[in-house]
This record gives C-alpha cells, sequence and structure tokens, in this order.
C-alpha cells in the first residue's frame, strides 16, 4: 500500500541538555552613562539603551550598525483571540491585556562587576489604564470584532484590571552579550492568561525567521506531539497562516533558540536559558490581527513582531463543546521566571550547535503568599555564581536565612535577598487575612458534572462557577448554599464574586444570611440586602460579629429576573 522506504511512525528521544556551561567571560571595558532619561552602556562593538521610566530594553547598536531604535523589549499577555478562547477572551479584553502600560518604580539599580559586565536592574509594573469592552460588527457570522473602547478606571463599576510586578535584570557582557532575567507576578494568581512573556518589535527588514524548536507548523502546548524538534528556516510572512479570520498563530514551542535577521546576517538571537520558551514572528501585531474580519483588512505591515513567552495558553475545544484547555495547559497568573541571552549580529551557524551557556545571574527573587497566610521565597531554580543562599527579614526583625515557607496570616512586610546581594533586596507588604478555609456541606440546586457545581464557589478560582439547574429543569428562587467553617468562628462578613466569564446569567441581586451553631437549626438573617449590577466582588459586613460554625447564604432573586443564580467565588470573613 506504500512505496519502499515510506514512514509509518517515528519518535524523537531527548538527548538531554547539551550546552556546556561557560563561565569564564573574556574581560573588556564598558561605559555605563545616563542621559535624557536613559540608562546606556557602551563598548568597543555593542550599545545598549534602557528606558528609566518603563525600565525596558529599549534601543540597540552593534558594529556601527542599528537593530532596535525605540522598540522596547516588554512584557506581554495577549493573543490575538480563538475560537476557542470563548471561555476566557472576554476577561482578556476587560482586564486590557492588550494595551498594558509599563511603569518603572525608583530609579534602575546599576553594578560593575571585575570582569567588566554591566547589571542594570529594574522594578516594572504593567497594568492598563482601564477596563476594556469589544464591539461586534452587527449582523456578522462569528461576531468579528469591530473595536475595543476603554472605560478608564472607575467608571465601569467592575473593580481594577490585573497588573503585573516583574523584576528584571539586564546583564551586559564585555563580549556584546545581554542577558535578561526576570521575576513575573500577577495581581490575580486565578486569572487565565492568553500568554506571558516579551515581545518587541523590530524593523520589517528582520524577516529571515530561524528556530530551533517544534516544527514546520503550528504548535501549541496541547497540540505538538506530531511536531518534531529541528531547526527550521522561513520569512517571517510565511508564519502568517491565511485562516479566514486572523487570530493567534505562528506559536512554536520548546524552541531552544530563535534568530531574526535581515538579508545581510545582521539581527537578533535570543537563547532561552531557563528550560525552553514559546515563540513567534508575524508581520501583524496580536491587536491588528483581532480587529481584523478577514485577511485582506489588515494594515500594512509595520514590522516584525516577535514574541518570547514563557508558556502560551492551549488551544482547548471549547468552540465545540469539550471545554478549554486542561488546567495544565492554562497560563494563570502565578509567579514565572524567563532568563534570556540576547547574541546581536550572530550569522545562523553560531547558534545551529550546542549554545554556550552564560555566566548565569540569579533571577530575581518573588515572595509570595498563599491564601492561607503561608508565604514562599522562590529563588532562581538553577545555581548561578551568587551563590543560592537566601536570607530574609519580617519588618524590622531579626535577620534569618530562608529554608522553608512561612506563616504570615496576620500581614507585615517581608525583605529578602542572595547571599551576598542585598542591594538587590525583595519587597513585599501583605494585609492580615480575614477570610477562613470553608467547604460547601448544602445546596438547594446545581448544575453538573462538567461545570456548575456548588463546590467550584470555594476552590479559589475565579473562572469556575456554582450555577443552579437548567439542563433538566429550572427551579425557582429562592437558592441557598450552607457553608461549614470546620468549627465555631467569630465571624463578621462575607464576600461574594460574581462569574467573571461576561454573561450575566444567574448574577445574584437579592440575597440574606443566616447562622447556625449545628447546621440544622438557623438564626433570623444576621444580614440582608442588593448587590448591585457589576462584576465586581461584593463585601458585606455584619452589623456586629457573631459566633456559630456555618453559615447560609440565600440568594433572592437575579440582576436579570430569570431563575438561575450563579457564583464564582465565595469567602466567610471572620476575626
Amino acid at each position: 500500500w506504500a512505496k519502499k522506504g515510506y514512514v509509518q511512525m517515528a519518535e524523537q528521544l531527548s538527548l538531554g541538555d547539551t550546552r556546556v556551561n561557560l563561565y569564564a567571560i573574556k574581560k573588556g571595558d564598558l561605559k555605563l552613562t545616563e542621559k535624557g532619561g536613559k540608562t546606556i552602556v557602551s563598548g568597543k562593538n555593542l550599545k545598549v539603551t534602557f528606558d528609566n521610566e518603563t525600565g525596558s530594553l529599549c534601543g540597540m547598536q552593534y558594529m556601527g550598525k542599528t537593530i532596535l531604535e525605540d522598540s522596547p523589549l516588554q512584557l506581554s499577555a495577549f493573543r490575538a483571540p480563538v475560537d476557542n478562547d470563548n471561555w476566557a477572551r472576554d476577561q482578556w479584553f476587560k482586564h486590557g491585556l492588550y494595551a498594558l502600560q509599563h511603569k518603572a518604580q525608583g530609579k534602575p539599580i546599576t553594578h560593575k562587576f571585575p570582569d567588566g559586565s554591566i547589571l542594570v536592574a529594574y522594578t516594572v509594573v504593567s497594568q492598563a489604564s482601564g477596563r476594556g469592552g469589544v464591539k461586534y460588527r452587527a449582523g456578522k457570522a462569528g461576531q468579528p470584532y469591530e473595536s475595543i473602547e476603554t472605560s478608564p478606571l472607575g467608571e465601569t463599576g467592575d473593580g481594577e484590571v490585573v497588573s503585573f510586578t516583574t523584576t528584571q535584570y539586564y546583564m551586559v557582557y564585555p563580549d556584546d552579550v545581554v542577558l535578561l532575567a526576570s521575576s513575573i507576578i500577577t495581581s490575580d494568581p486565578d486569572l487565565p492568561l492568553p500568554r506571558l512573556g516579551y515581545e518587541v518589535k523590530l524593523p520589517s527588514q528582520f524577516n529571515r525567521y530561524t528556530y530551533y524548536g517544534r516544527g514546520p507548523l503550528n504548535n501549541y502546548n496541547d497540540r505538538k506531539t506530531g511536531s518534531f524538534i529541528g531547526t527550521y528556516h522561513s520569512t517571517v510572512q510565511e508564519q502568517f497562516v491565511p485562516f479566514p479570520k486572523p487570530q493567534s498563530m505562528g506559536n512554536r514551542e520548546d524552541v531552544r533558540w530563535c534568530a531574526l535577521q535581515d538579508a545581510e546576517g545582521n539581527g537578533l538571537v535570543f537563547v532561552s536559558e531557563l528550560g525552553t520558551m514559546s515563540t513567534s514572528a508575524l508581520p501583524w501585531s496580536a491587536l491588528q490581527m483581532t480587529l481584523a474580519q478577514h485577511p485582506h483588512e489588515l494594515p500594512e505591515s509595520d514590522g516584525t513582531y516577535l514574541h518570547l513567552d514563557c508558556k502560551v495558553n492551549g488551544m482547548g475545544g471549547n468552540s465545540c463543546g469539550q471545554g478549554g484547555p486542561l488546567k495544565k495547559d492554562r497560563v494563570l497568573g502565578l509567579h514565572h521566571q524567563m532568563k534570556l541571552t540576547i547574541i546581536p549580529g550572530s550569522e545562523e551557524e553560531e547558534v545551529s550547535g550546542p549554545i554556550l551557556k552564560r555566566r548565569n545571574i540569579l533571577c530575581p527573587l518573588a515572595i509570595l503568599r498563599d491564601k492561607a497566610g503561608k508565604v514562599t521565597i522562590q529563588g532562581d531554580p538553577e545555581t548561578g555564581n551568587w551563590g543560592s543562599c537566601i536570607y530574609y527579614k519580617i519588618g524590622k526583625g531579626k535577620v534569618q536565612e530562608y529554608s522553608e515557607p512561612f506563616d504570615l496570616h496576620d500581614g507585615g512586610t517581608v525583605s529578602a535577598w542572595y547571599k551576598d546581594s542585598e542591594e538587590l533586596m525583595a519587597s513585599a507588604t501583605f494585609e492580615r487575612i480575614e477570610n477562613i478555609p470553608i467547604e460547601v456541606v448544602y445546596v438547594s440546586s446545581e448544575e453538573g458534572p462538567d461545570d456548575g457545581y456548588a463546590k467550584y464557589l470555594v476552590d479559589g478560582d475565579p473562572s469556575t462557577i456554582w450555577h443552579t439547574m437548567y439542563s433538566i429543569t429550572v427551579p425557582k428562587y429562592p437558592h441557598w448554599v450552607d457553608f461549614d467553617c470546620g468549627e465555631e468562628k467569630l465571624i463578621k462578613g462575607f464576600s461574594y464574586l460574581p462569574r467573571q466569564d461576561g454573561s450575566p446569567n444567574g448574577n445574584i441581586k437579592s440575597y440574606k444570611v443566616q447562622l447556625s451553631a449545628d447546621g440544622k437549626t438557623w438564626t433570623e438573617p444576621v444580614a440582608e440586602g442588593d448587590f448591585d449590577n457589576s462584576s465586581k466582588e461584593k463585601k458585606v459586613m455584619l452589623p456586629e460579629p457573631q459566633k456559630a460554625r456555618y453559615l447560609r447564604f440565600t440568594a433572592l432573586s437575579s440582576q436579570n429576573g430569570a431563575d438561575f443564580a450563579s457564583g464564582a467565588e465565595f469567602n466567610i470573613l471572620a476575626e
């Protein structure tokens, strides 16, 4: 049935990391200057410019030729939605992920090392100026986007937008190499993101794209096993896929390095120093593709858009009913680290063999606290030349060596640093935790089995919801859920978060709350009223704290008058 030599199946086996450590960097003379809000590191062949306002690498010249000019390498968390993103895309627009603004916190920290290398460090907060909303083209199949409108914070009543705090170290070496190590913390650890990493726009002449990763076609973390790892070459234009509706495309997984070059071989090579990365290179930005209904409606290309991501959200199958990506394939707003080597003007043959690891700088420390109040100090997963010991203190308390997570339920300020690197101290301030661990012990109505269970009210994930039954029958109001605190608590209030997927179904208007010592006998309402009609969290305090083990939350009506009730999260606040 096939000619001799036809390949029926094939497999690749990993040989492990074949790169060799290279910690001895040749010495040289680099000059550090500041001018016009810019920090500039220059040597014999290389000049690198950093923007002190945004904390980004914004310019690069090599051998007298300009590679980057007023084109910042900045955090990016948006992709052009695909049909399967219908479970999460409204949140991406609401949080303004398509229009992040970047602001450096304070002045950069700079340091020159004995070998001549120079460190430039920033802490950057990235956040949209307001909440976004999509306007669809009326009467068009598939509801294509016509425009995205942004409302200033506070006008919509929908609360804050997500923010990203990135601590990033740029190390410029005398041998014309730059290493970026970053630690990214998101204000909402449960928010599903389309991607997370860096984006840079290069001039259009850098249109030769080479990468060592999975290919040759599009692949994602839940659609990649049929794409073998290899070295692939194409033009940037050839990475574009003419879908009838432009959307996310060109993604490549498990990429070790990628290069963008012009016809003369000038350009940049990006090497992942912390595992692999996801990359894409396209003639249009994610926002430009989002707003184009068809390929011919795309604007004239204004450059080459390169994405370098620590992770890209999987595809899932929600457009045809199988649900979004598995949790392991989602990009959640957790703590993420990246480490990239940037090599200017390198010819392809220089990176086609084993990549030499640079002398590592450690990823910046991240100080994280979970919902139970445990603090974890996350360092670099690999040991670098600065050592691996971490020290910390709480407030003005004594200095301790970090060995395991510790409790900070009552809040405070934690400062941490690597051994012998106190000048690069990280700090985080936490408020006292008021909500307590609870579980659902009874619910009057719930949908299932894939979604809608009441247990999702206490799973800490705003993307999952409780929804009253609708598939078999639609029970009428009231609807209620009973919660168990585990033991008697001094309860002082509660919070209710409506569903965050953009649907109004089940959003609760009128409510009442009752308490119980045994889960059988209930008090008269200790709180009752009406919620405002927004998707922001509702926080209600009791007139005075009361002792109880159980709390019953009863929904009396919905915002749109339908008989459904729903919610994303519910918390009990206690002393």
